[in-house]
């Protein structure tokens, strides 16, 4: 096991950007202490060869001027709230609009295009990097000054992401990361010929805005990944849902937690597996349907449609307006904590 660090170049702010790679006899990844960007996962494929299983940019400026979130820490608050507006303990709170008329991912200075304190972990079977931030009162409309460390750790064929909030009046924290996997390696393919498994039998339904609407069952829809599916059959389908979202997912889906796995990809070309094990209620799925306005990943590939697939494990989308009671408040007293872990296989 091994941890290297590179300077990676400086922002527009002036700003030094740290690269880490933890390196392992199995795998290996980068990592930017700006936004916490997961920029590489290089495993390995059925014939032993490495390759990078997530989408990324070529420099810090790409990341800065158009990155669509690609590998970062997502927050305050992942996802979309309605209207920029919440409310809580009987106070209203106006938030930064990025999205149309809503507040998406954190707002317009959110965590994933900030440079993180970033530190080294090393234990006796592991390699990680411990990220941390402070966000003040108020920054993009969010209460409670708060403190977020975020936490990468390397073990085996096992990456896990272990998030931990305090604050000093109840606020409303929810965070995930936004990598884009691609089983293929290094971009050989879309992502349309990978087959999916969920422990997940309802899902929300969503409007023109992409916010949710209703919890519908699986059930004889292009949403039910029960078995191991071919994403093509969804992405292509010709359901209202898939095609409210620019033909593809980009829907919460209610985790069943009745196994350890909940998340099940796979691309049998290449024999790559990667399973999340979570302790979020809800994943958002994202099939990258408009990742064609981002140009090139590098000199030699363009980024198209249905690129990469996004697993957002989260808090219930929207939840102070959707679901209120299922949503988690963070207080002095109640601190956030998650953890996701992606387990790397190969077939």
């Amino acid at each position: 096991m091994e941890i290297k660090v590179k300077n990676w170049g400086v922002t527009k702010r002036n700003e030094n950007v740290l690269m880490y790679t933890l390196k392992n006899d199995f795998m290996e990844v980068e990592i930017l202490n700006y936004g916490g960007v997961i920029r590489k996962i290089s495993t390995p494929n059925k014939n032993g060869e490495l390759g990078n299983v997530v989408l990324n940019l070529p420099t810090i400026k790409d990341y800065e001027e158009r990155s669509p979130f690609f590998g970062a820490i997502i927050g305050r608050n992942a996802g979309r709230i309605s209207e920029g507006v919440f409310s809580l303990n009987g106070e209203t709170y106006t938030l930064a609009k990025n999205n149309g008329n809503n507040n998406l991912h954190g707002g317009i200075d959110s965590f994933g295009r900030k440079v993180w304190k970033a530190e080294e972990l090393i234990g006796k079977n592991y390699i990680g990097v411990k990220l941390s931030i402070e966000s003040p009162h108020l920054e993009e409309g969010f209460p409670g000054n708060v403190k977020v460390e975020v936490r990468y750790i390397l073990k085996d064929n096992e990456l896990s992401i272990e998030y931990f909030g305090a604050t000093d009046r109840p606020t409303y924290l929810n965070l995930t990361n936004h990598t884009y996997f691609n089983l293929s390696g290094d971009f050989e393919r879309d992502i349309t010929d990978e087959y999916l498994q969920l422990d997940c039998n309802e899902f929300i339904a969503v409007d023109e805005a992409t916010l949710p609407v209703e919890i519908k069952s699986v059930i004889n829809s292009a949403f039910d990944f029960r078995e191991l599916t071919l994403l093509k059959n969804s992405l292509y389908s010709d359901d209202e849902q898939i095609k409210i979202v620019n033909q593809g997912l980009d829907h919460p889906f209610i985790l069943n937690h009745s196994r350890e796995e909940v998340i099940h990809l796979e691309d049998k070309v290449s024999g790559r597996v990667v399973e999340v094990i979570t302790d979020q209620p809800a994943v958002v799925i994202y099939t990258g349907n408009y990742l064609y306005e981002v140009g090139n990943l590098n000199d030699k590939i363009e980024c198209k449609k249905h690129m990469g697939i996004c697993f957002e494990t989260q808090n219930y989308a929207d939840a102070l307006r959707f679901l209120p009671k299922k949503a988690f408040i963070t207080t002095p007293e109640t601190p956030y904590s998650q953890k996701t872990k992606f387990i790397f296989k190969t077939k």
